[in-house]
């Protein structure tokens, strides 16, 4: 998971060949590729019982979607075969589309502005992760991420998911939501490294006189279903049909 503002997390926070009647022709040996599986996951705030928000994520041939099924109304699609992410307002039938080159960029200049203002520690920029057993731990600034853990069936799973919070992570830096992203990197690259995911993740931002928990649980299952496909392509007819908007024009749910 990449904890994002709890409306948003995943997070929680995805294209298949549906993508092909709404992108430029591709050359076949640019064509994205990976596994096809799913990934739900509940967001929880503090000490509630009920999620504040609900994922489905989707993996399929290199593209992943997170698709907001109850806190929020964006999903996003991170193509990085295409050198693209894409936001979609469901409600408001806006899109926008933002460069994967652009996300890099700026979270490249994040770095470099932290390390020169000597905030390295508290971006978590040289943040250490530690592990005991199946658990893992970074720790940077006033925050803290804790995750339990599950093997991957297969090492492209954790590949795969490790993408997706680094480009979410980026995508963060960019609208300015959540933690700095250097320290969830560094945890989700060691998760990638030993071939797990996260199971039950929580993060912890001490505020002084009062401290903010999100915990995150995830679901993973190993192939998609019907309706996941369904819903891929529901993903294709919104972004042939919604209105292409700039990233400031972009609804922000706030």
């Amino acid at each position: 998971m990449t904890m994002r503002r709890i409306r948003q997390l995943s997070t929680a926070t995805l294209l298949f060949g549906v993508f092909a009647t709404v992108a430029p022709a591709i050359e076949p040996a640019s064509l994205p590729s990976g596994p096809s599986f799913r990934l739900e996951t509940e967001i929880y705030q503090n000490k509630a019982n009920e999620p504040s928000a609900r994922h489905k994520i989707l993996f399929d041939s290199g593209v992943m979607y997170d698709l907001q099924e109850q806190g929020g109304n964006v999903h996003t699609v991170f193509d990085p075969a295409r050198g693209r992410v894409i936001l979609l307002h469901t409600t408001q039938q806006v899109q926008t589309e933002i460069s994967t080159q652009h996300l890099i960029d700026i979270t490249a200049q994040l770095k470099v502005a932290a390390q020169q203002h000597g905030k390295s520690e508290s971006f978590g920029i040289d943040a250490e992760v530690k592990q005991t057993g199946e658990e893992y731990t970074v720790a940077f600034g006033n925050c803290r991420y804790h995750t339990t853990t599950q093997p991957a069936p297969r090492a492209e799973l954790a590949a795969a998911y490790h993408e997706l919070t680094i480009w979410a992570a980026r995508l963060n830096a960019l609208r300015r939501v959540g933690t700095p992203p250097f320290g969830r990197l560094a945890l989700g690259h060691k998760l990638a490294a030993d071939g797990r995911l996260p199971l039950d993740m929580t993060l912890s931002i001490d505020r002084g006189v009062s401290q903010q928990h999100y915990r995150a649980h995830h679901l993973l299952l190993e192939q998609l279903s019907e309706l996941d496909r369904r819903a891929i392509a529901a993903v294709g007819e919104q972004l042939a049909s919604f209105q292409k908007v700039s990233l400031e024009a972009f609804p922000s749910d706030d």
